[in-house]
């Protein structure tokens, strides 16, 4: 659950410059007088800032406050498989400083530790941010978390594998931030509740289409964190019957298997070995988008695969809003559209009524989730 300081800042910041202590009671459901010691607290820390309004019936005037935008910032990272991005952002969360870097391939501890301080470190020298003001971190990660022990189990699609944990303690230790960690789905659904074009929805379900195929849940607006032995949302290794290939996670036959970019580029090596010009997720995109019979067939299978994920999340729950994200969900892209189409062909009509959509949040949007869930954790 949030914290009380969490929930007024949050009603504050929707006031939009005109909260007062009434409409944040109001908004938060707090009494009174906690109410009011949050705010004082705040307000004392100079992180609400108050100015004098104006009345026109006897009695006090209102306070209006505001959020001070620039007393702290909070850091966002998303370590995907390919690239990872690192944003800066204000109290009011609006982005002061992007940053993005390909991934370094697992290779050790060591190597990981010191390839991420680097990384931090630069991209925070290059936002010109004061480092005294940095409040947390949050680290979004392609693969599987323990957020309650605070510990990256693996991410096999940049070569992390099963067994050798990485303490984000020593993360802490290292950037000098209170740090925490969730999967890139579960920070990528938080970043949809909170800023999407969705926002405030109850019920919502992300999925993300890229090297990594995966899910994140918002069930009667609780975020449902996925944990190794409580998995949520890892639809790129459900087991498609048929589906022979070999998976980064040891088995045979997990939907990502096939369907993320990396697998379908060797699928396009394997199965058409003359049509080199095919060899990569973007190339049989746009290949079977043109109408290419050979692109055509590998797409519509990865659609297939895809669309049965999707269904088992919508079945499951019943989300009002559906948002996807990743590499592969592009509109105009074939395997996207292919992919809607299979899912309208599977689910039964009164599941076609939620309202489904690419993030509007971009590329950043696991990092922006991240750095929401750091507030959240440290604050």
């Amino acid at each position: 659950m949030p914290s009380n300081a969490v929930k007024v800042l949050d009603a504050v910041r929707r006031g939009n410059g005109e909260a007062s202590k009434k409409t944040i009671a109001a908004a938060t459901g707090l009494a009174w007088g906690t109410m009011c010691k949050v705010v004082n607290d705040l307000v004392d820390r100079r992180l609400l800032l108050a100015r004098q309004g104006r009345t026109t019936t006897p009695g006090r005037p209102s306070v209006p406050l505001t959020v001070n935008a620039d007393a702290g910032f909070w850091a966002g990272m998303d370590i995907g498989a390919e690239s990872t991005r690192i944003i800066f952002c204000d109290l009011n969360f609006k982005i002061r400083s992007r940053f993005i870097r390909p991934t370094e391939p697992f290779t050790s501890e060591e190597r990981f530790f010191n390839w991420v301080t680097g990384l931090f470190q630069t991209a925070l020298a290059e936002s010109g941010l004061p480092p005294d003001r940095l409040l947390g971190t949050g680290i979004a990660v392609s693969g599987i978390v323990d957020s309650e022990a605070n510990i990256i189990v693996s991410g096999g699609n940049w070569g992390l594998k099963q067994g050798a944990h990485l303490p984000v303690a020593e993360l802490v230790r290292r950037l000098g931030t209170p740090a925490y960690a969730v999967t890139t789905q579960v920070a990528a659904v938080c970043a949809e509740y909170h800023f999407g074009r969705r926002a405030g929805c109850g019920n919502l379900v992300t999925i993300g289409l890229g090297v990594g195929i995966g899910s994140g849940v918002i069930a009667n607006h609780l975020l449902l964190i996925s944990h190794p032995r409580r998995p949520v949302g890892y639809i790129g290794h459900t087991l498609i019957p048929g589906n022979l290939r070999r998976c980064t996670c040891g088995f045979r036959g997990c939907l990502e298997a096939y369907s993320g970019a990396r697998n379908l580029r060797q699928v396009a090596m394997e199965s058409l070995p003359d049509r080199p010009e095919l060899h990569g997720a973007p190339e049989l995109d746009r290949a079977a988008a043109q109408g290419d019979p050979d692109a055509l067939a590998i797409i519509n299978r990865a659609a297939e695969y895809n669309a049965a994920g999707a269904a088992m999340m919508i079945q499951l729950y019943s989300p009002e809003a559906l948002i996807f994200s990743g590499g592969q969900s592009r509109t105009g892209g074939a395997l996207f559209n292919a992919t809607l189409s299979k899912l309208g062909d599977i689910l039964p009509p009164e599941r076609c009524k939620c309202f489904i959509d690419i993030t509007a949040l971009g590329e950043f949007q696991s990092a922006i989730g991240a750095a929401r869930l750091a507030f959240e954790k440290f604050f």
